[in-house]
């Protein structure tokens, strides 16, 4: 019986261990002061980078804050209350001289616990996502050569006529390629864009659109980018819902009260100075 008894108290303190070693600890910040994010009518959202032990963030919404800690697009984030996407907040914290980018978004996932109480769960979900595929003929892309990278071309249009934005790539994967639509065509691409091409290796392209604020005044001389990406190099960018890891969130508090920290390292002496809010 006493040996049953010891077998079992073993499996129950083997358990807790494990259960201790799967948990998640991760880094803080020194200090961080949350704020709600003065008011305004063009709010735009500035930071989240770290930059000589200072880590800034302004008029971040939760969203924001929770796919730039967890590395993820502001549309896999998912669930929760309405205000997770109105509500802004500014953040300044203070991060150890060692600290890198990466252990900055590690820091302000203990923030968001911390702070704001925030619970989330993995979940795969559909999320409708552009896809990047290989159109109905040979695509027109060369093989790659040459320096790594994407550089505008200046435009010098005639007067009256409406510029081109017009981009060359060289040496570029597909996955770089479907990465940096979204950031060259924002207007248009307000989704993830997912490489479903096939194609492997790196290669050179040209490709122009008409930004689509101008589409209107450029008449019949306008291309979207969608148009651009199947004339100019035999691929196509369309929209589809795709099964993909998701961020869900369950629980998260809209306001704490004070928050009583101080920089603990650079300034003991002035903790009695400090407010931490939200």
């Amino acid at each position: 019986m006493k040996q049953v008894f010891a077998q079992i108290i073993l499996v129950i303190v083997l358990t807790a261990l494990a259960f201790g070693q799967s948990a998640e600890t991760l880094p803080s910040f020194e200090a961080a002061d949350i704020h709600v994010s003065p008011k305004s009518l063009n709010p735009q959202t500035a930071g989240g980078f770290l930059r000589g032990g200072r880590y800034q963030f302004r008029n971040a919404t939760m969203v924001d804050l929770i796919s730039t800690a967890h590395g993820v697009e502001t549309e896999r984030v998912l669930g929760g209350p309405s205000w997770l996407e109105t509500d802004r907040f500014d953040i300044i914290a203070k991060t150890p001289a060692s600290a890198t980018n990466d252990t900055a978004k590690l820091m302000l996932r203990s923030l968001l616990a911390d702070r704001f109480k925030l619970v989330i769960h993995n979940e795969d979900k559909p999320v409708t996502v552009y896809a990047l595929t290989l159109g109905k003929g040979k695509h027109q892309l060369k093989e790659g050569s040459g320096p790594i990278g994407c550089q505008p071309v200046p435009q010098n249009p005639q007067p009256g006529e409406i510029p081109y934005q017009v981009v060359s790539c060289h040496n570029i994967t597909m996955k770089i390629f479907a990465d940096l639509l979204r950031q060259a065509a924002p207007a248009y691409i307000d989704n993830t864009v997912v490489d479903l091409t096939g194609l492997e290796g790196a290669w050179d392209f040209d490709i122009k659109w008409t930004g689509r604020g101008n589409l209107a005044a450029a008449g019949s001389s306008g291309i979207t980018i969608f148009d651009a990406v199947e004339k100019q190099l035999g691929l196509k960018l369309e929209l589809q819902k795709r099964s993909s890891s998701t961020i869900v969130v369950d629980r998260v508090n809209q306001s704490q009260p004070i928050i009583r920290q101080a920089w603990r390292k650079s300034c003991p002496l002035c903790a009695w100075s400090l407010k931490w809010r939200i």
